[in-house]
């Protein structure tokens, strides 16, 4: 990647208008720190990052985020689009949790808003489940799924560097020293999560299984070692010295163009033809909730991760899911 393309890519959005990629539903990639170099934090953002965090909230109330609806020829673009970058944003996020989780212990008041900033970035990781999973099964059937097949035949999630210090919370394993008056509602959370990961598996897949639930019954004779750098390139991830700012810009810029897609799309768009009905998991109040908020739900985490006390307010519902 050219210096001109890494230093747009590093930099901050514009208020209004797409300006991810070249084009409405393109790609960029994402740089991140490698795995056990120091975490961003809120206090990395600084006072230009807030302000086009504002600005970006504000265009949200005016009702500004739009950019050029999808037509039915170009779904695949689209959901190949919401694969890598909700994906992208998921990365961030248990980086984010990762240092919330560190911070724990700082003392009762602290640890109450920490605990508070780990459940809304656990529910965030489950909107993006829901938003990365929203391509209809034609599509993901036989442009997403066979993508990652022909990089390795037991492609997994797993394998990503930045998920191992988040993994113990997100499968349900430990519940972290929060103070007691949010361990019940983060436990609900992380349940909803996997819930919302199963039907979305029972949703895309024939079998409902994932490359790695194959592999557990063919377990290969020795685990490779390049694992981690094969999922990095499959997602368009690249490992470089990089500041806690520019990640945090790169997360503000994701935020944006989902933001956009959303409000202009909704999350099951109008030209896209989804068989039959949704899966028991994803037909719950709970799961049905977070889909109607998922625009706000994304906002509200550039705000969070770069401590921006302005809140979306305005960005009004996702639309329904559709049946049929």
């Amino acid at each position: 990647m050219s210096r001109n393309a890494t230093a747009v890519a590093l930099s901050l959005p514009d208020a209004r208008g797409w300006d991810f990629g070249d084009y409405p539903y393109a790609l960029e990639p994402l740089t991140l720190p490698h795995p056990g170099d120091p975490w961003p934090l809120a206090s990395d953002a600084g006072p230009e990052l807030r302000e086009a965090c504002r600005g970006l909230l504000a265009a949200a109330d005016d009702g500004a985020l739009l950019t050029e609806p999808v037509t039915e020829e170009g779904l695949e673009r689209l959901f190949w689009f919401r694969w890598i970058t909700g994906h992208h944003i998921s990365f961030v996020l248990w980086r984010l949790v990762a240092a919330a989780l560190d911070r724990l212990g700082a003392g009762e008041e602290e640890d109450l808003a920490t605990a508070r900033e780990i459940r809304h970035h656990v529910r965030a990781y489950s909107a993006m489940m829901l938003y990365t999973g929203s391509s209809t099964p034609a599509v993901y059937n036989a442009a997403i799924r066979p993508s990652m097949y022909r990089l390795h035949s037991t492609f997994s999630g797993t394998w990503a560097a930045d998920f191992p210090a988040v993994r113990s919370l997100f499968r349900g394993r430990k519940v972290p020293p929060v103070p007691a008056a949010e361990a019940d509602a983060l436990v609900r959370e992380v349940a909803l999560g996997h819930r919302i990961h199963l039907g979305t598996a029972a949703k895309l897949v024939s079998d409902g299984r994932s490359l790695l639930q194959h592999l557990v019954d063919n377990p290969p004779e020795r685990q490779p070692r390049m694992w981690t750098s094969v999922f990095d390139c499959y997602f368009l991830t690249l490992r470089a010295p990089v500041a806690g700012q520019e990640v945090l810009a790169q997360l503000l810029r994701r935020c944006k163009a989902v933001a956009m897609d959303l409000t202009t799309n909704g999350l099951y768009p109008a030209v896209a033809h989804y068989p039959g009905t949704a899966p028991d998991e994803l037909c719950t109040p709970d799961v049905l909730a977070c889909e109607h908020e998922l625009t706000d739900i994304v906002l509200r985490t550039a705000a969070l991760a770069t401590a921006t006390s302005a809140e979306p307010t305005g960005t009004g519902p996702t639309s329904p899911r559709r049946s049929g």
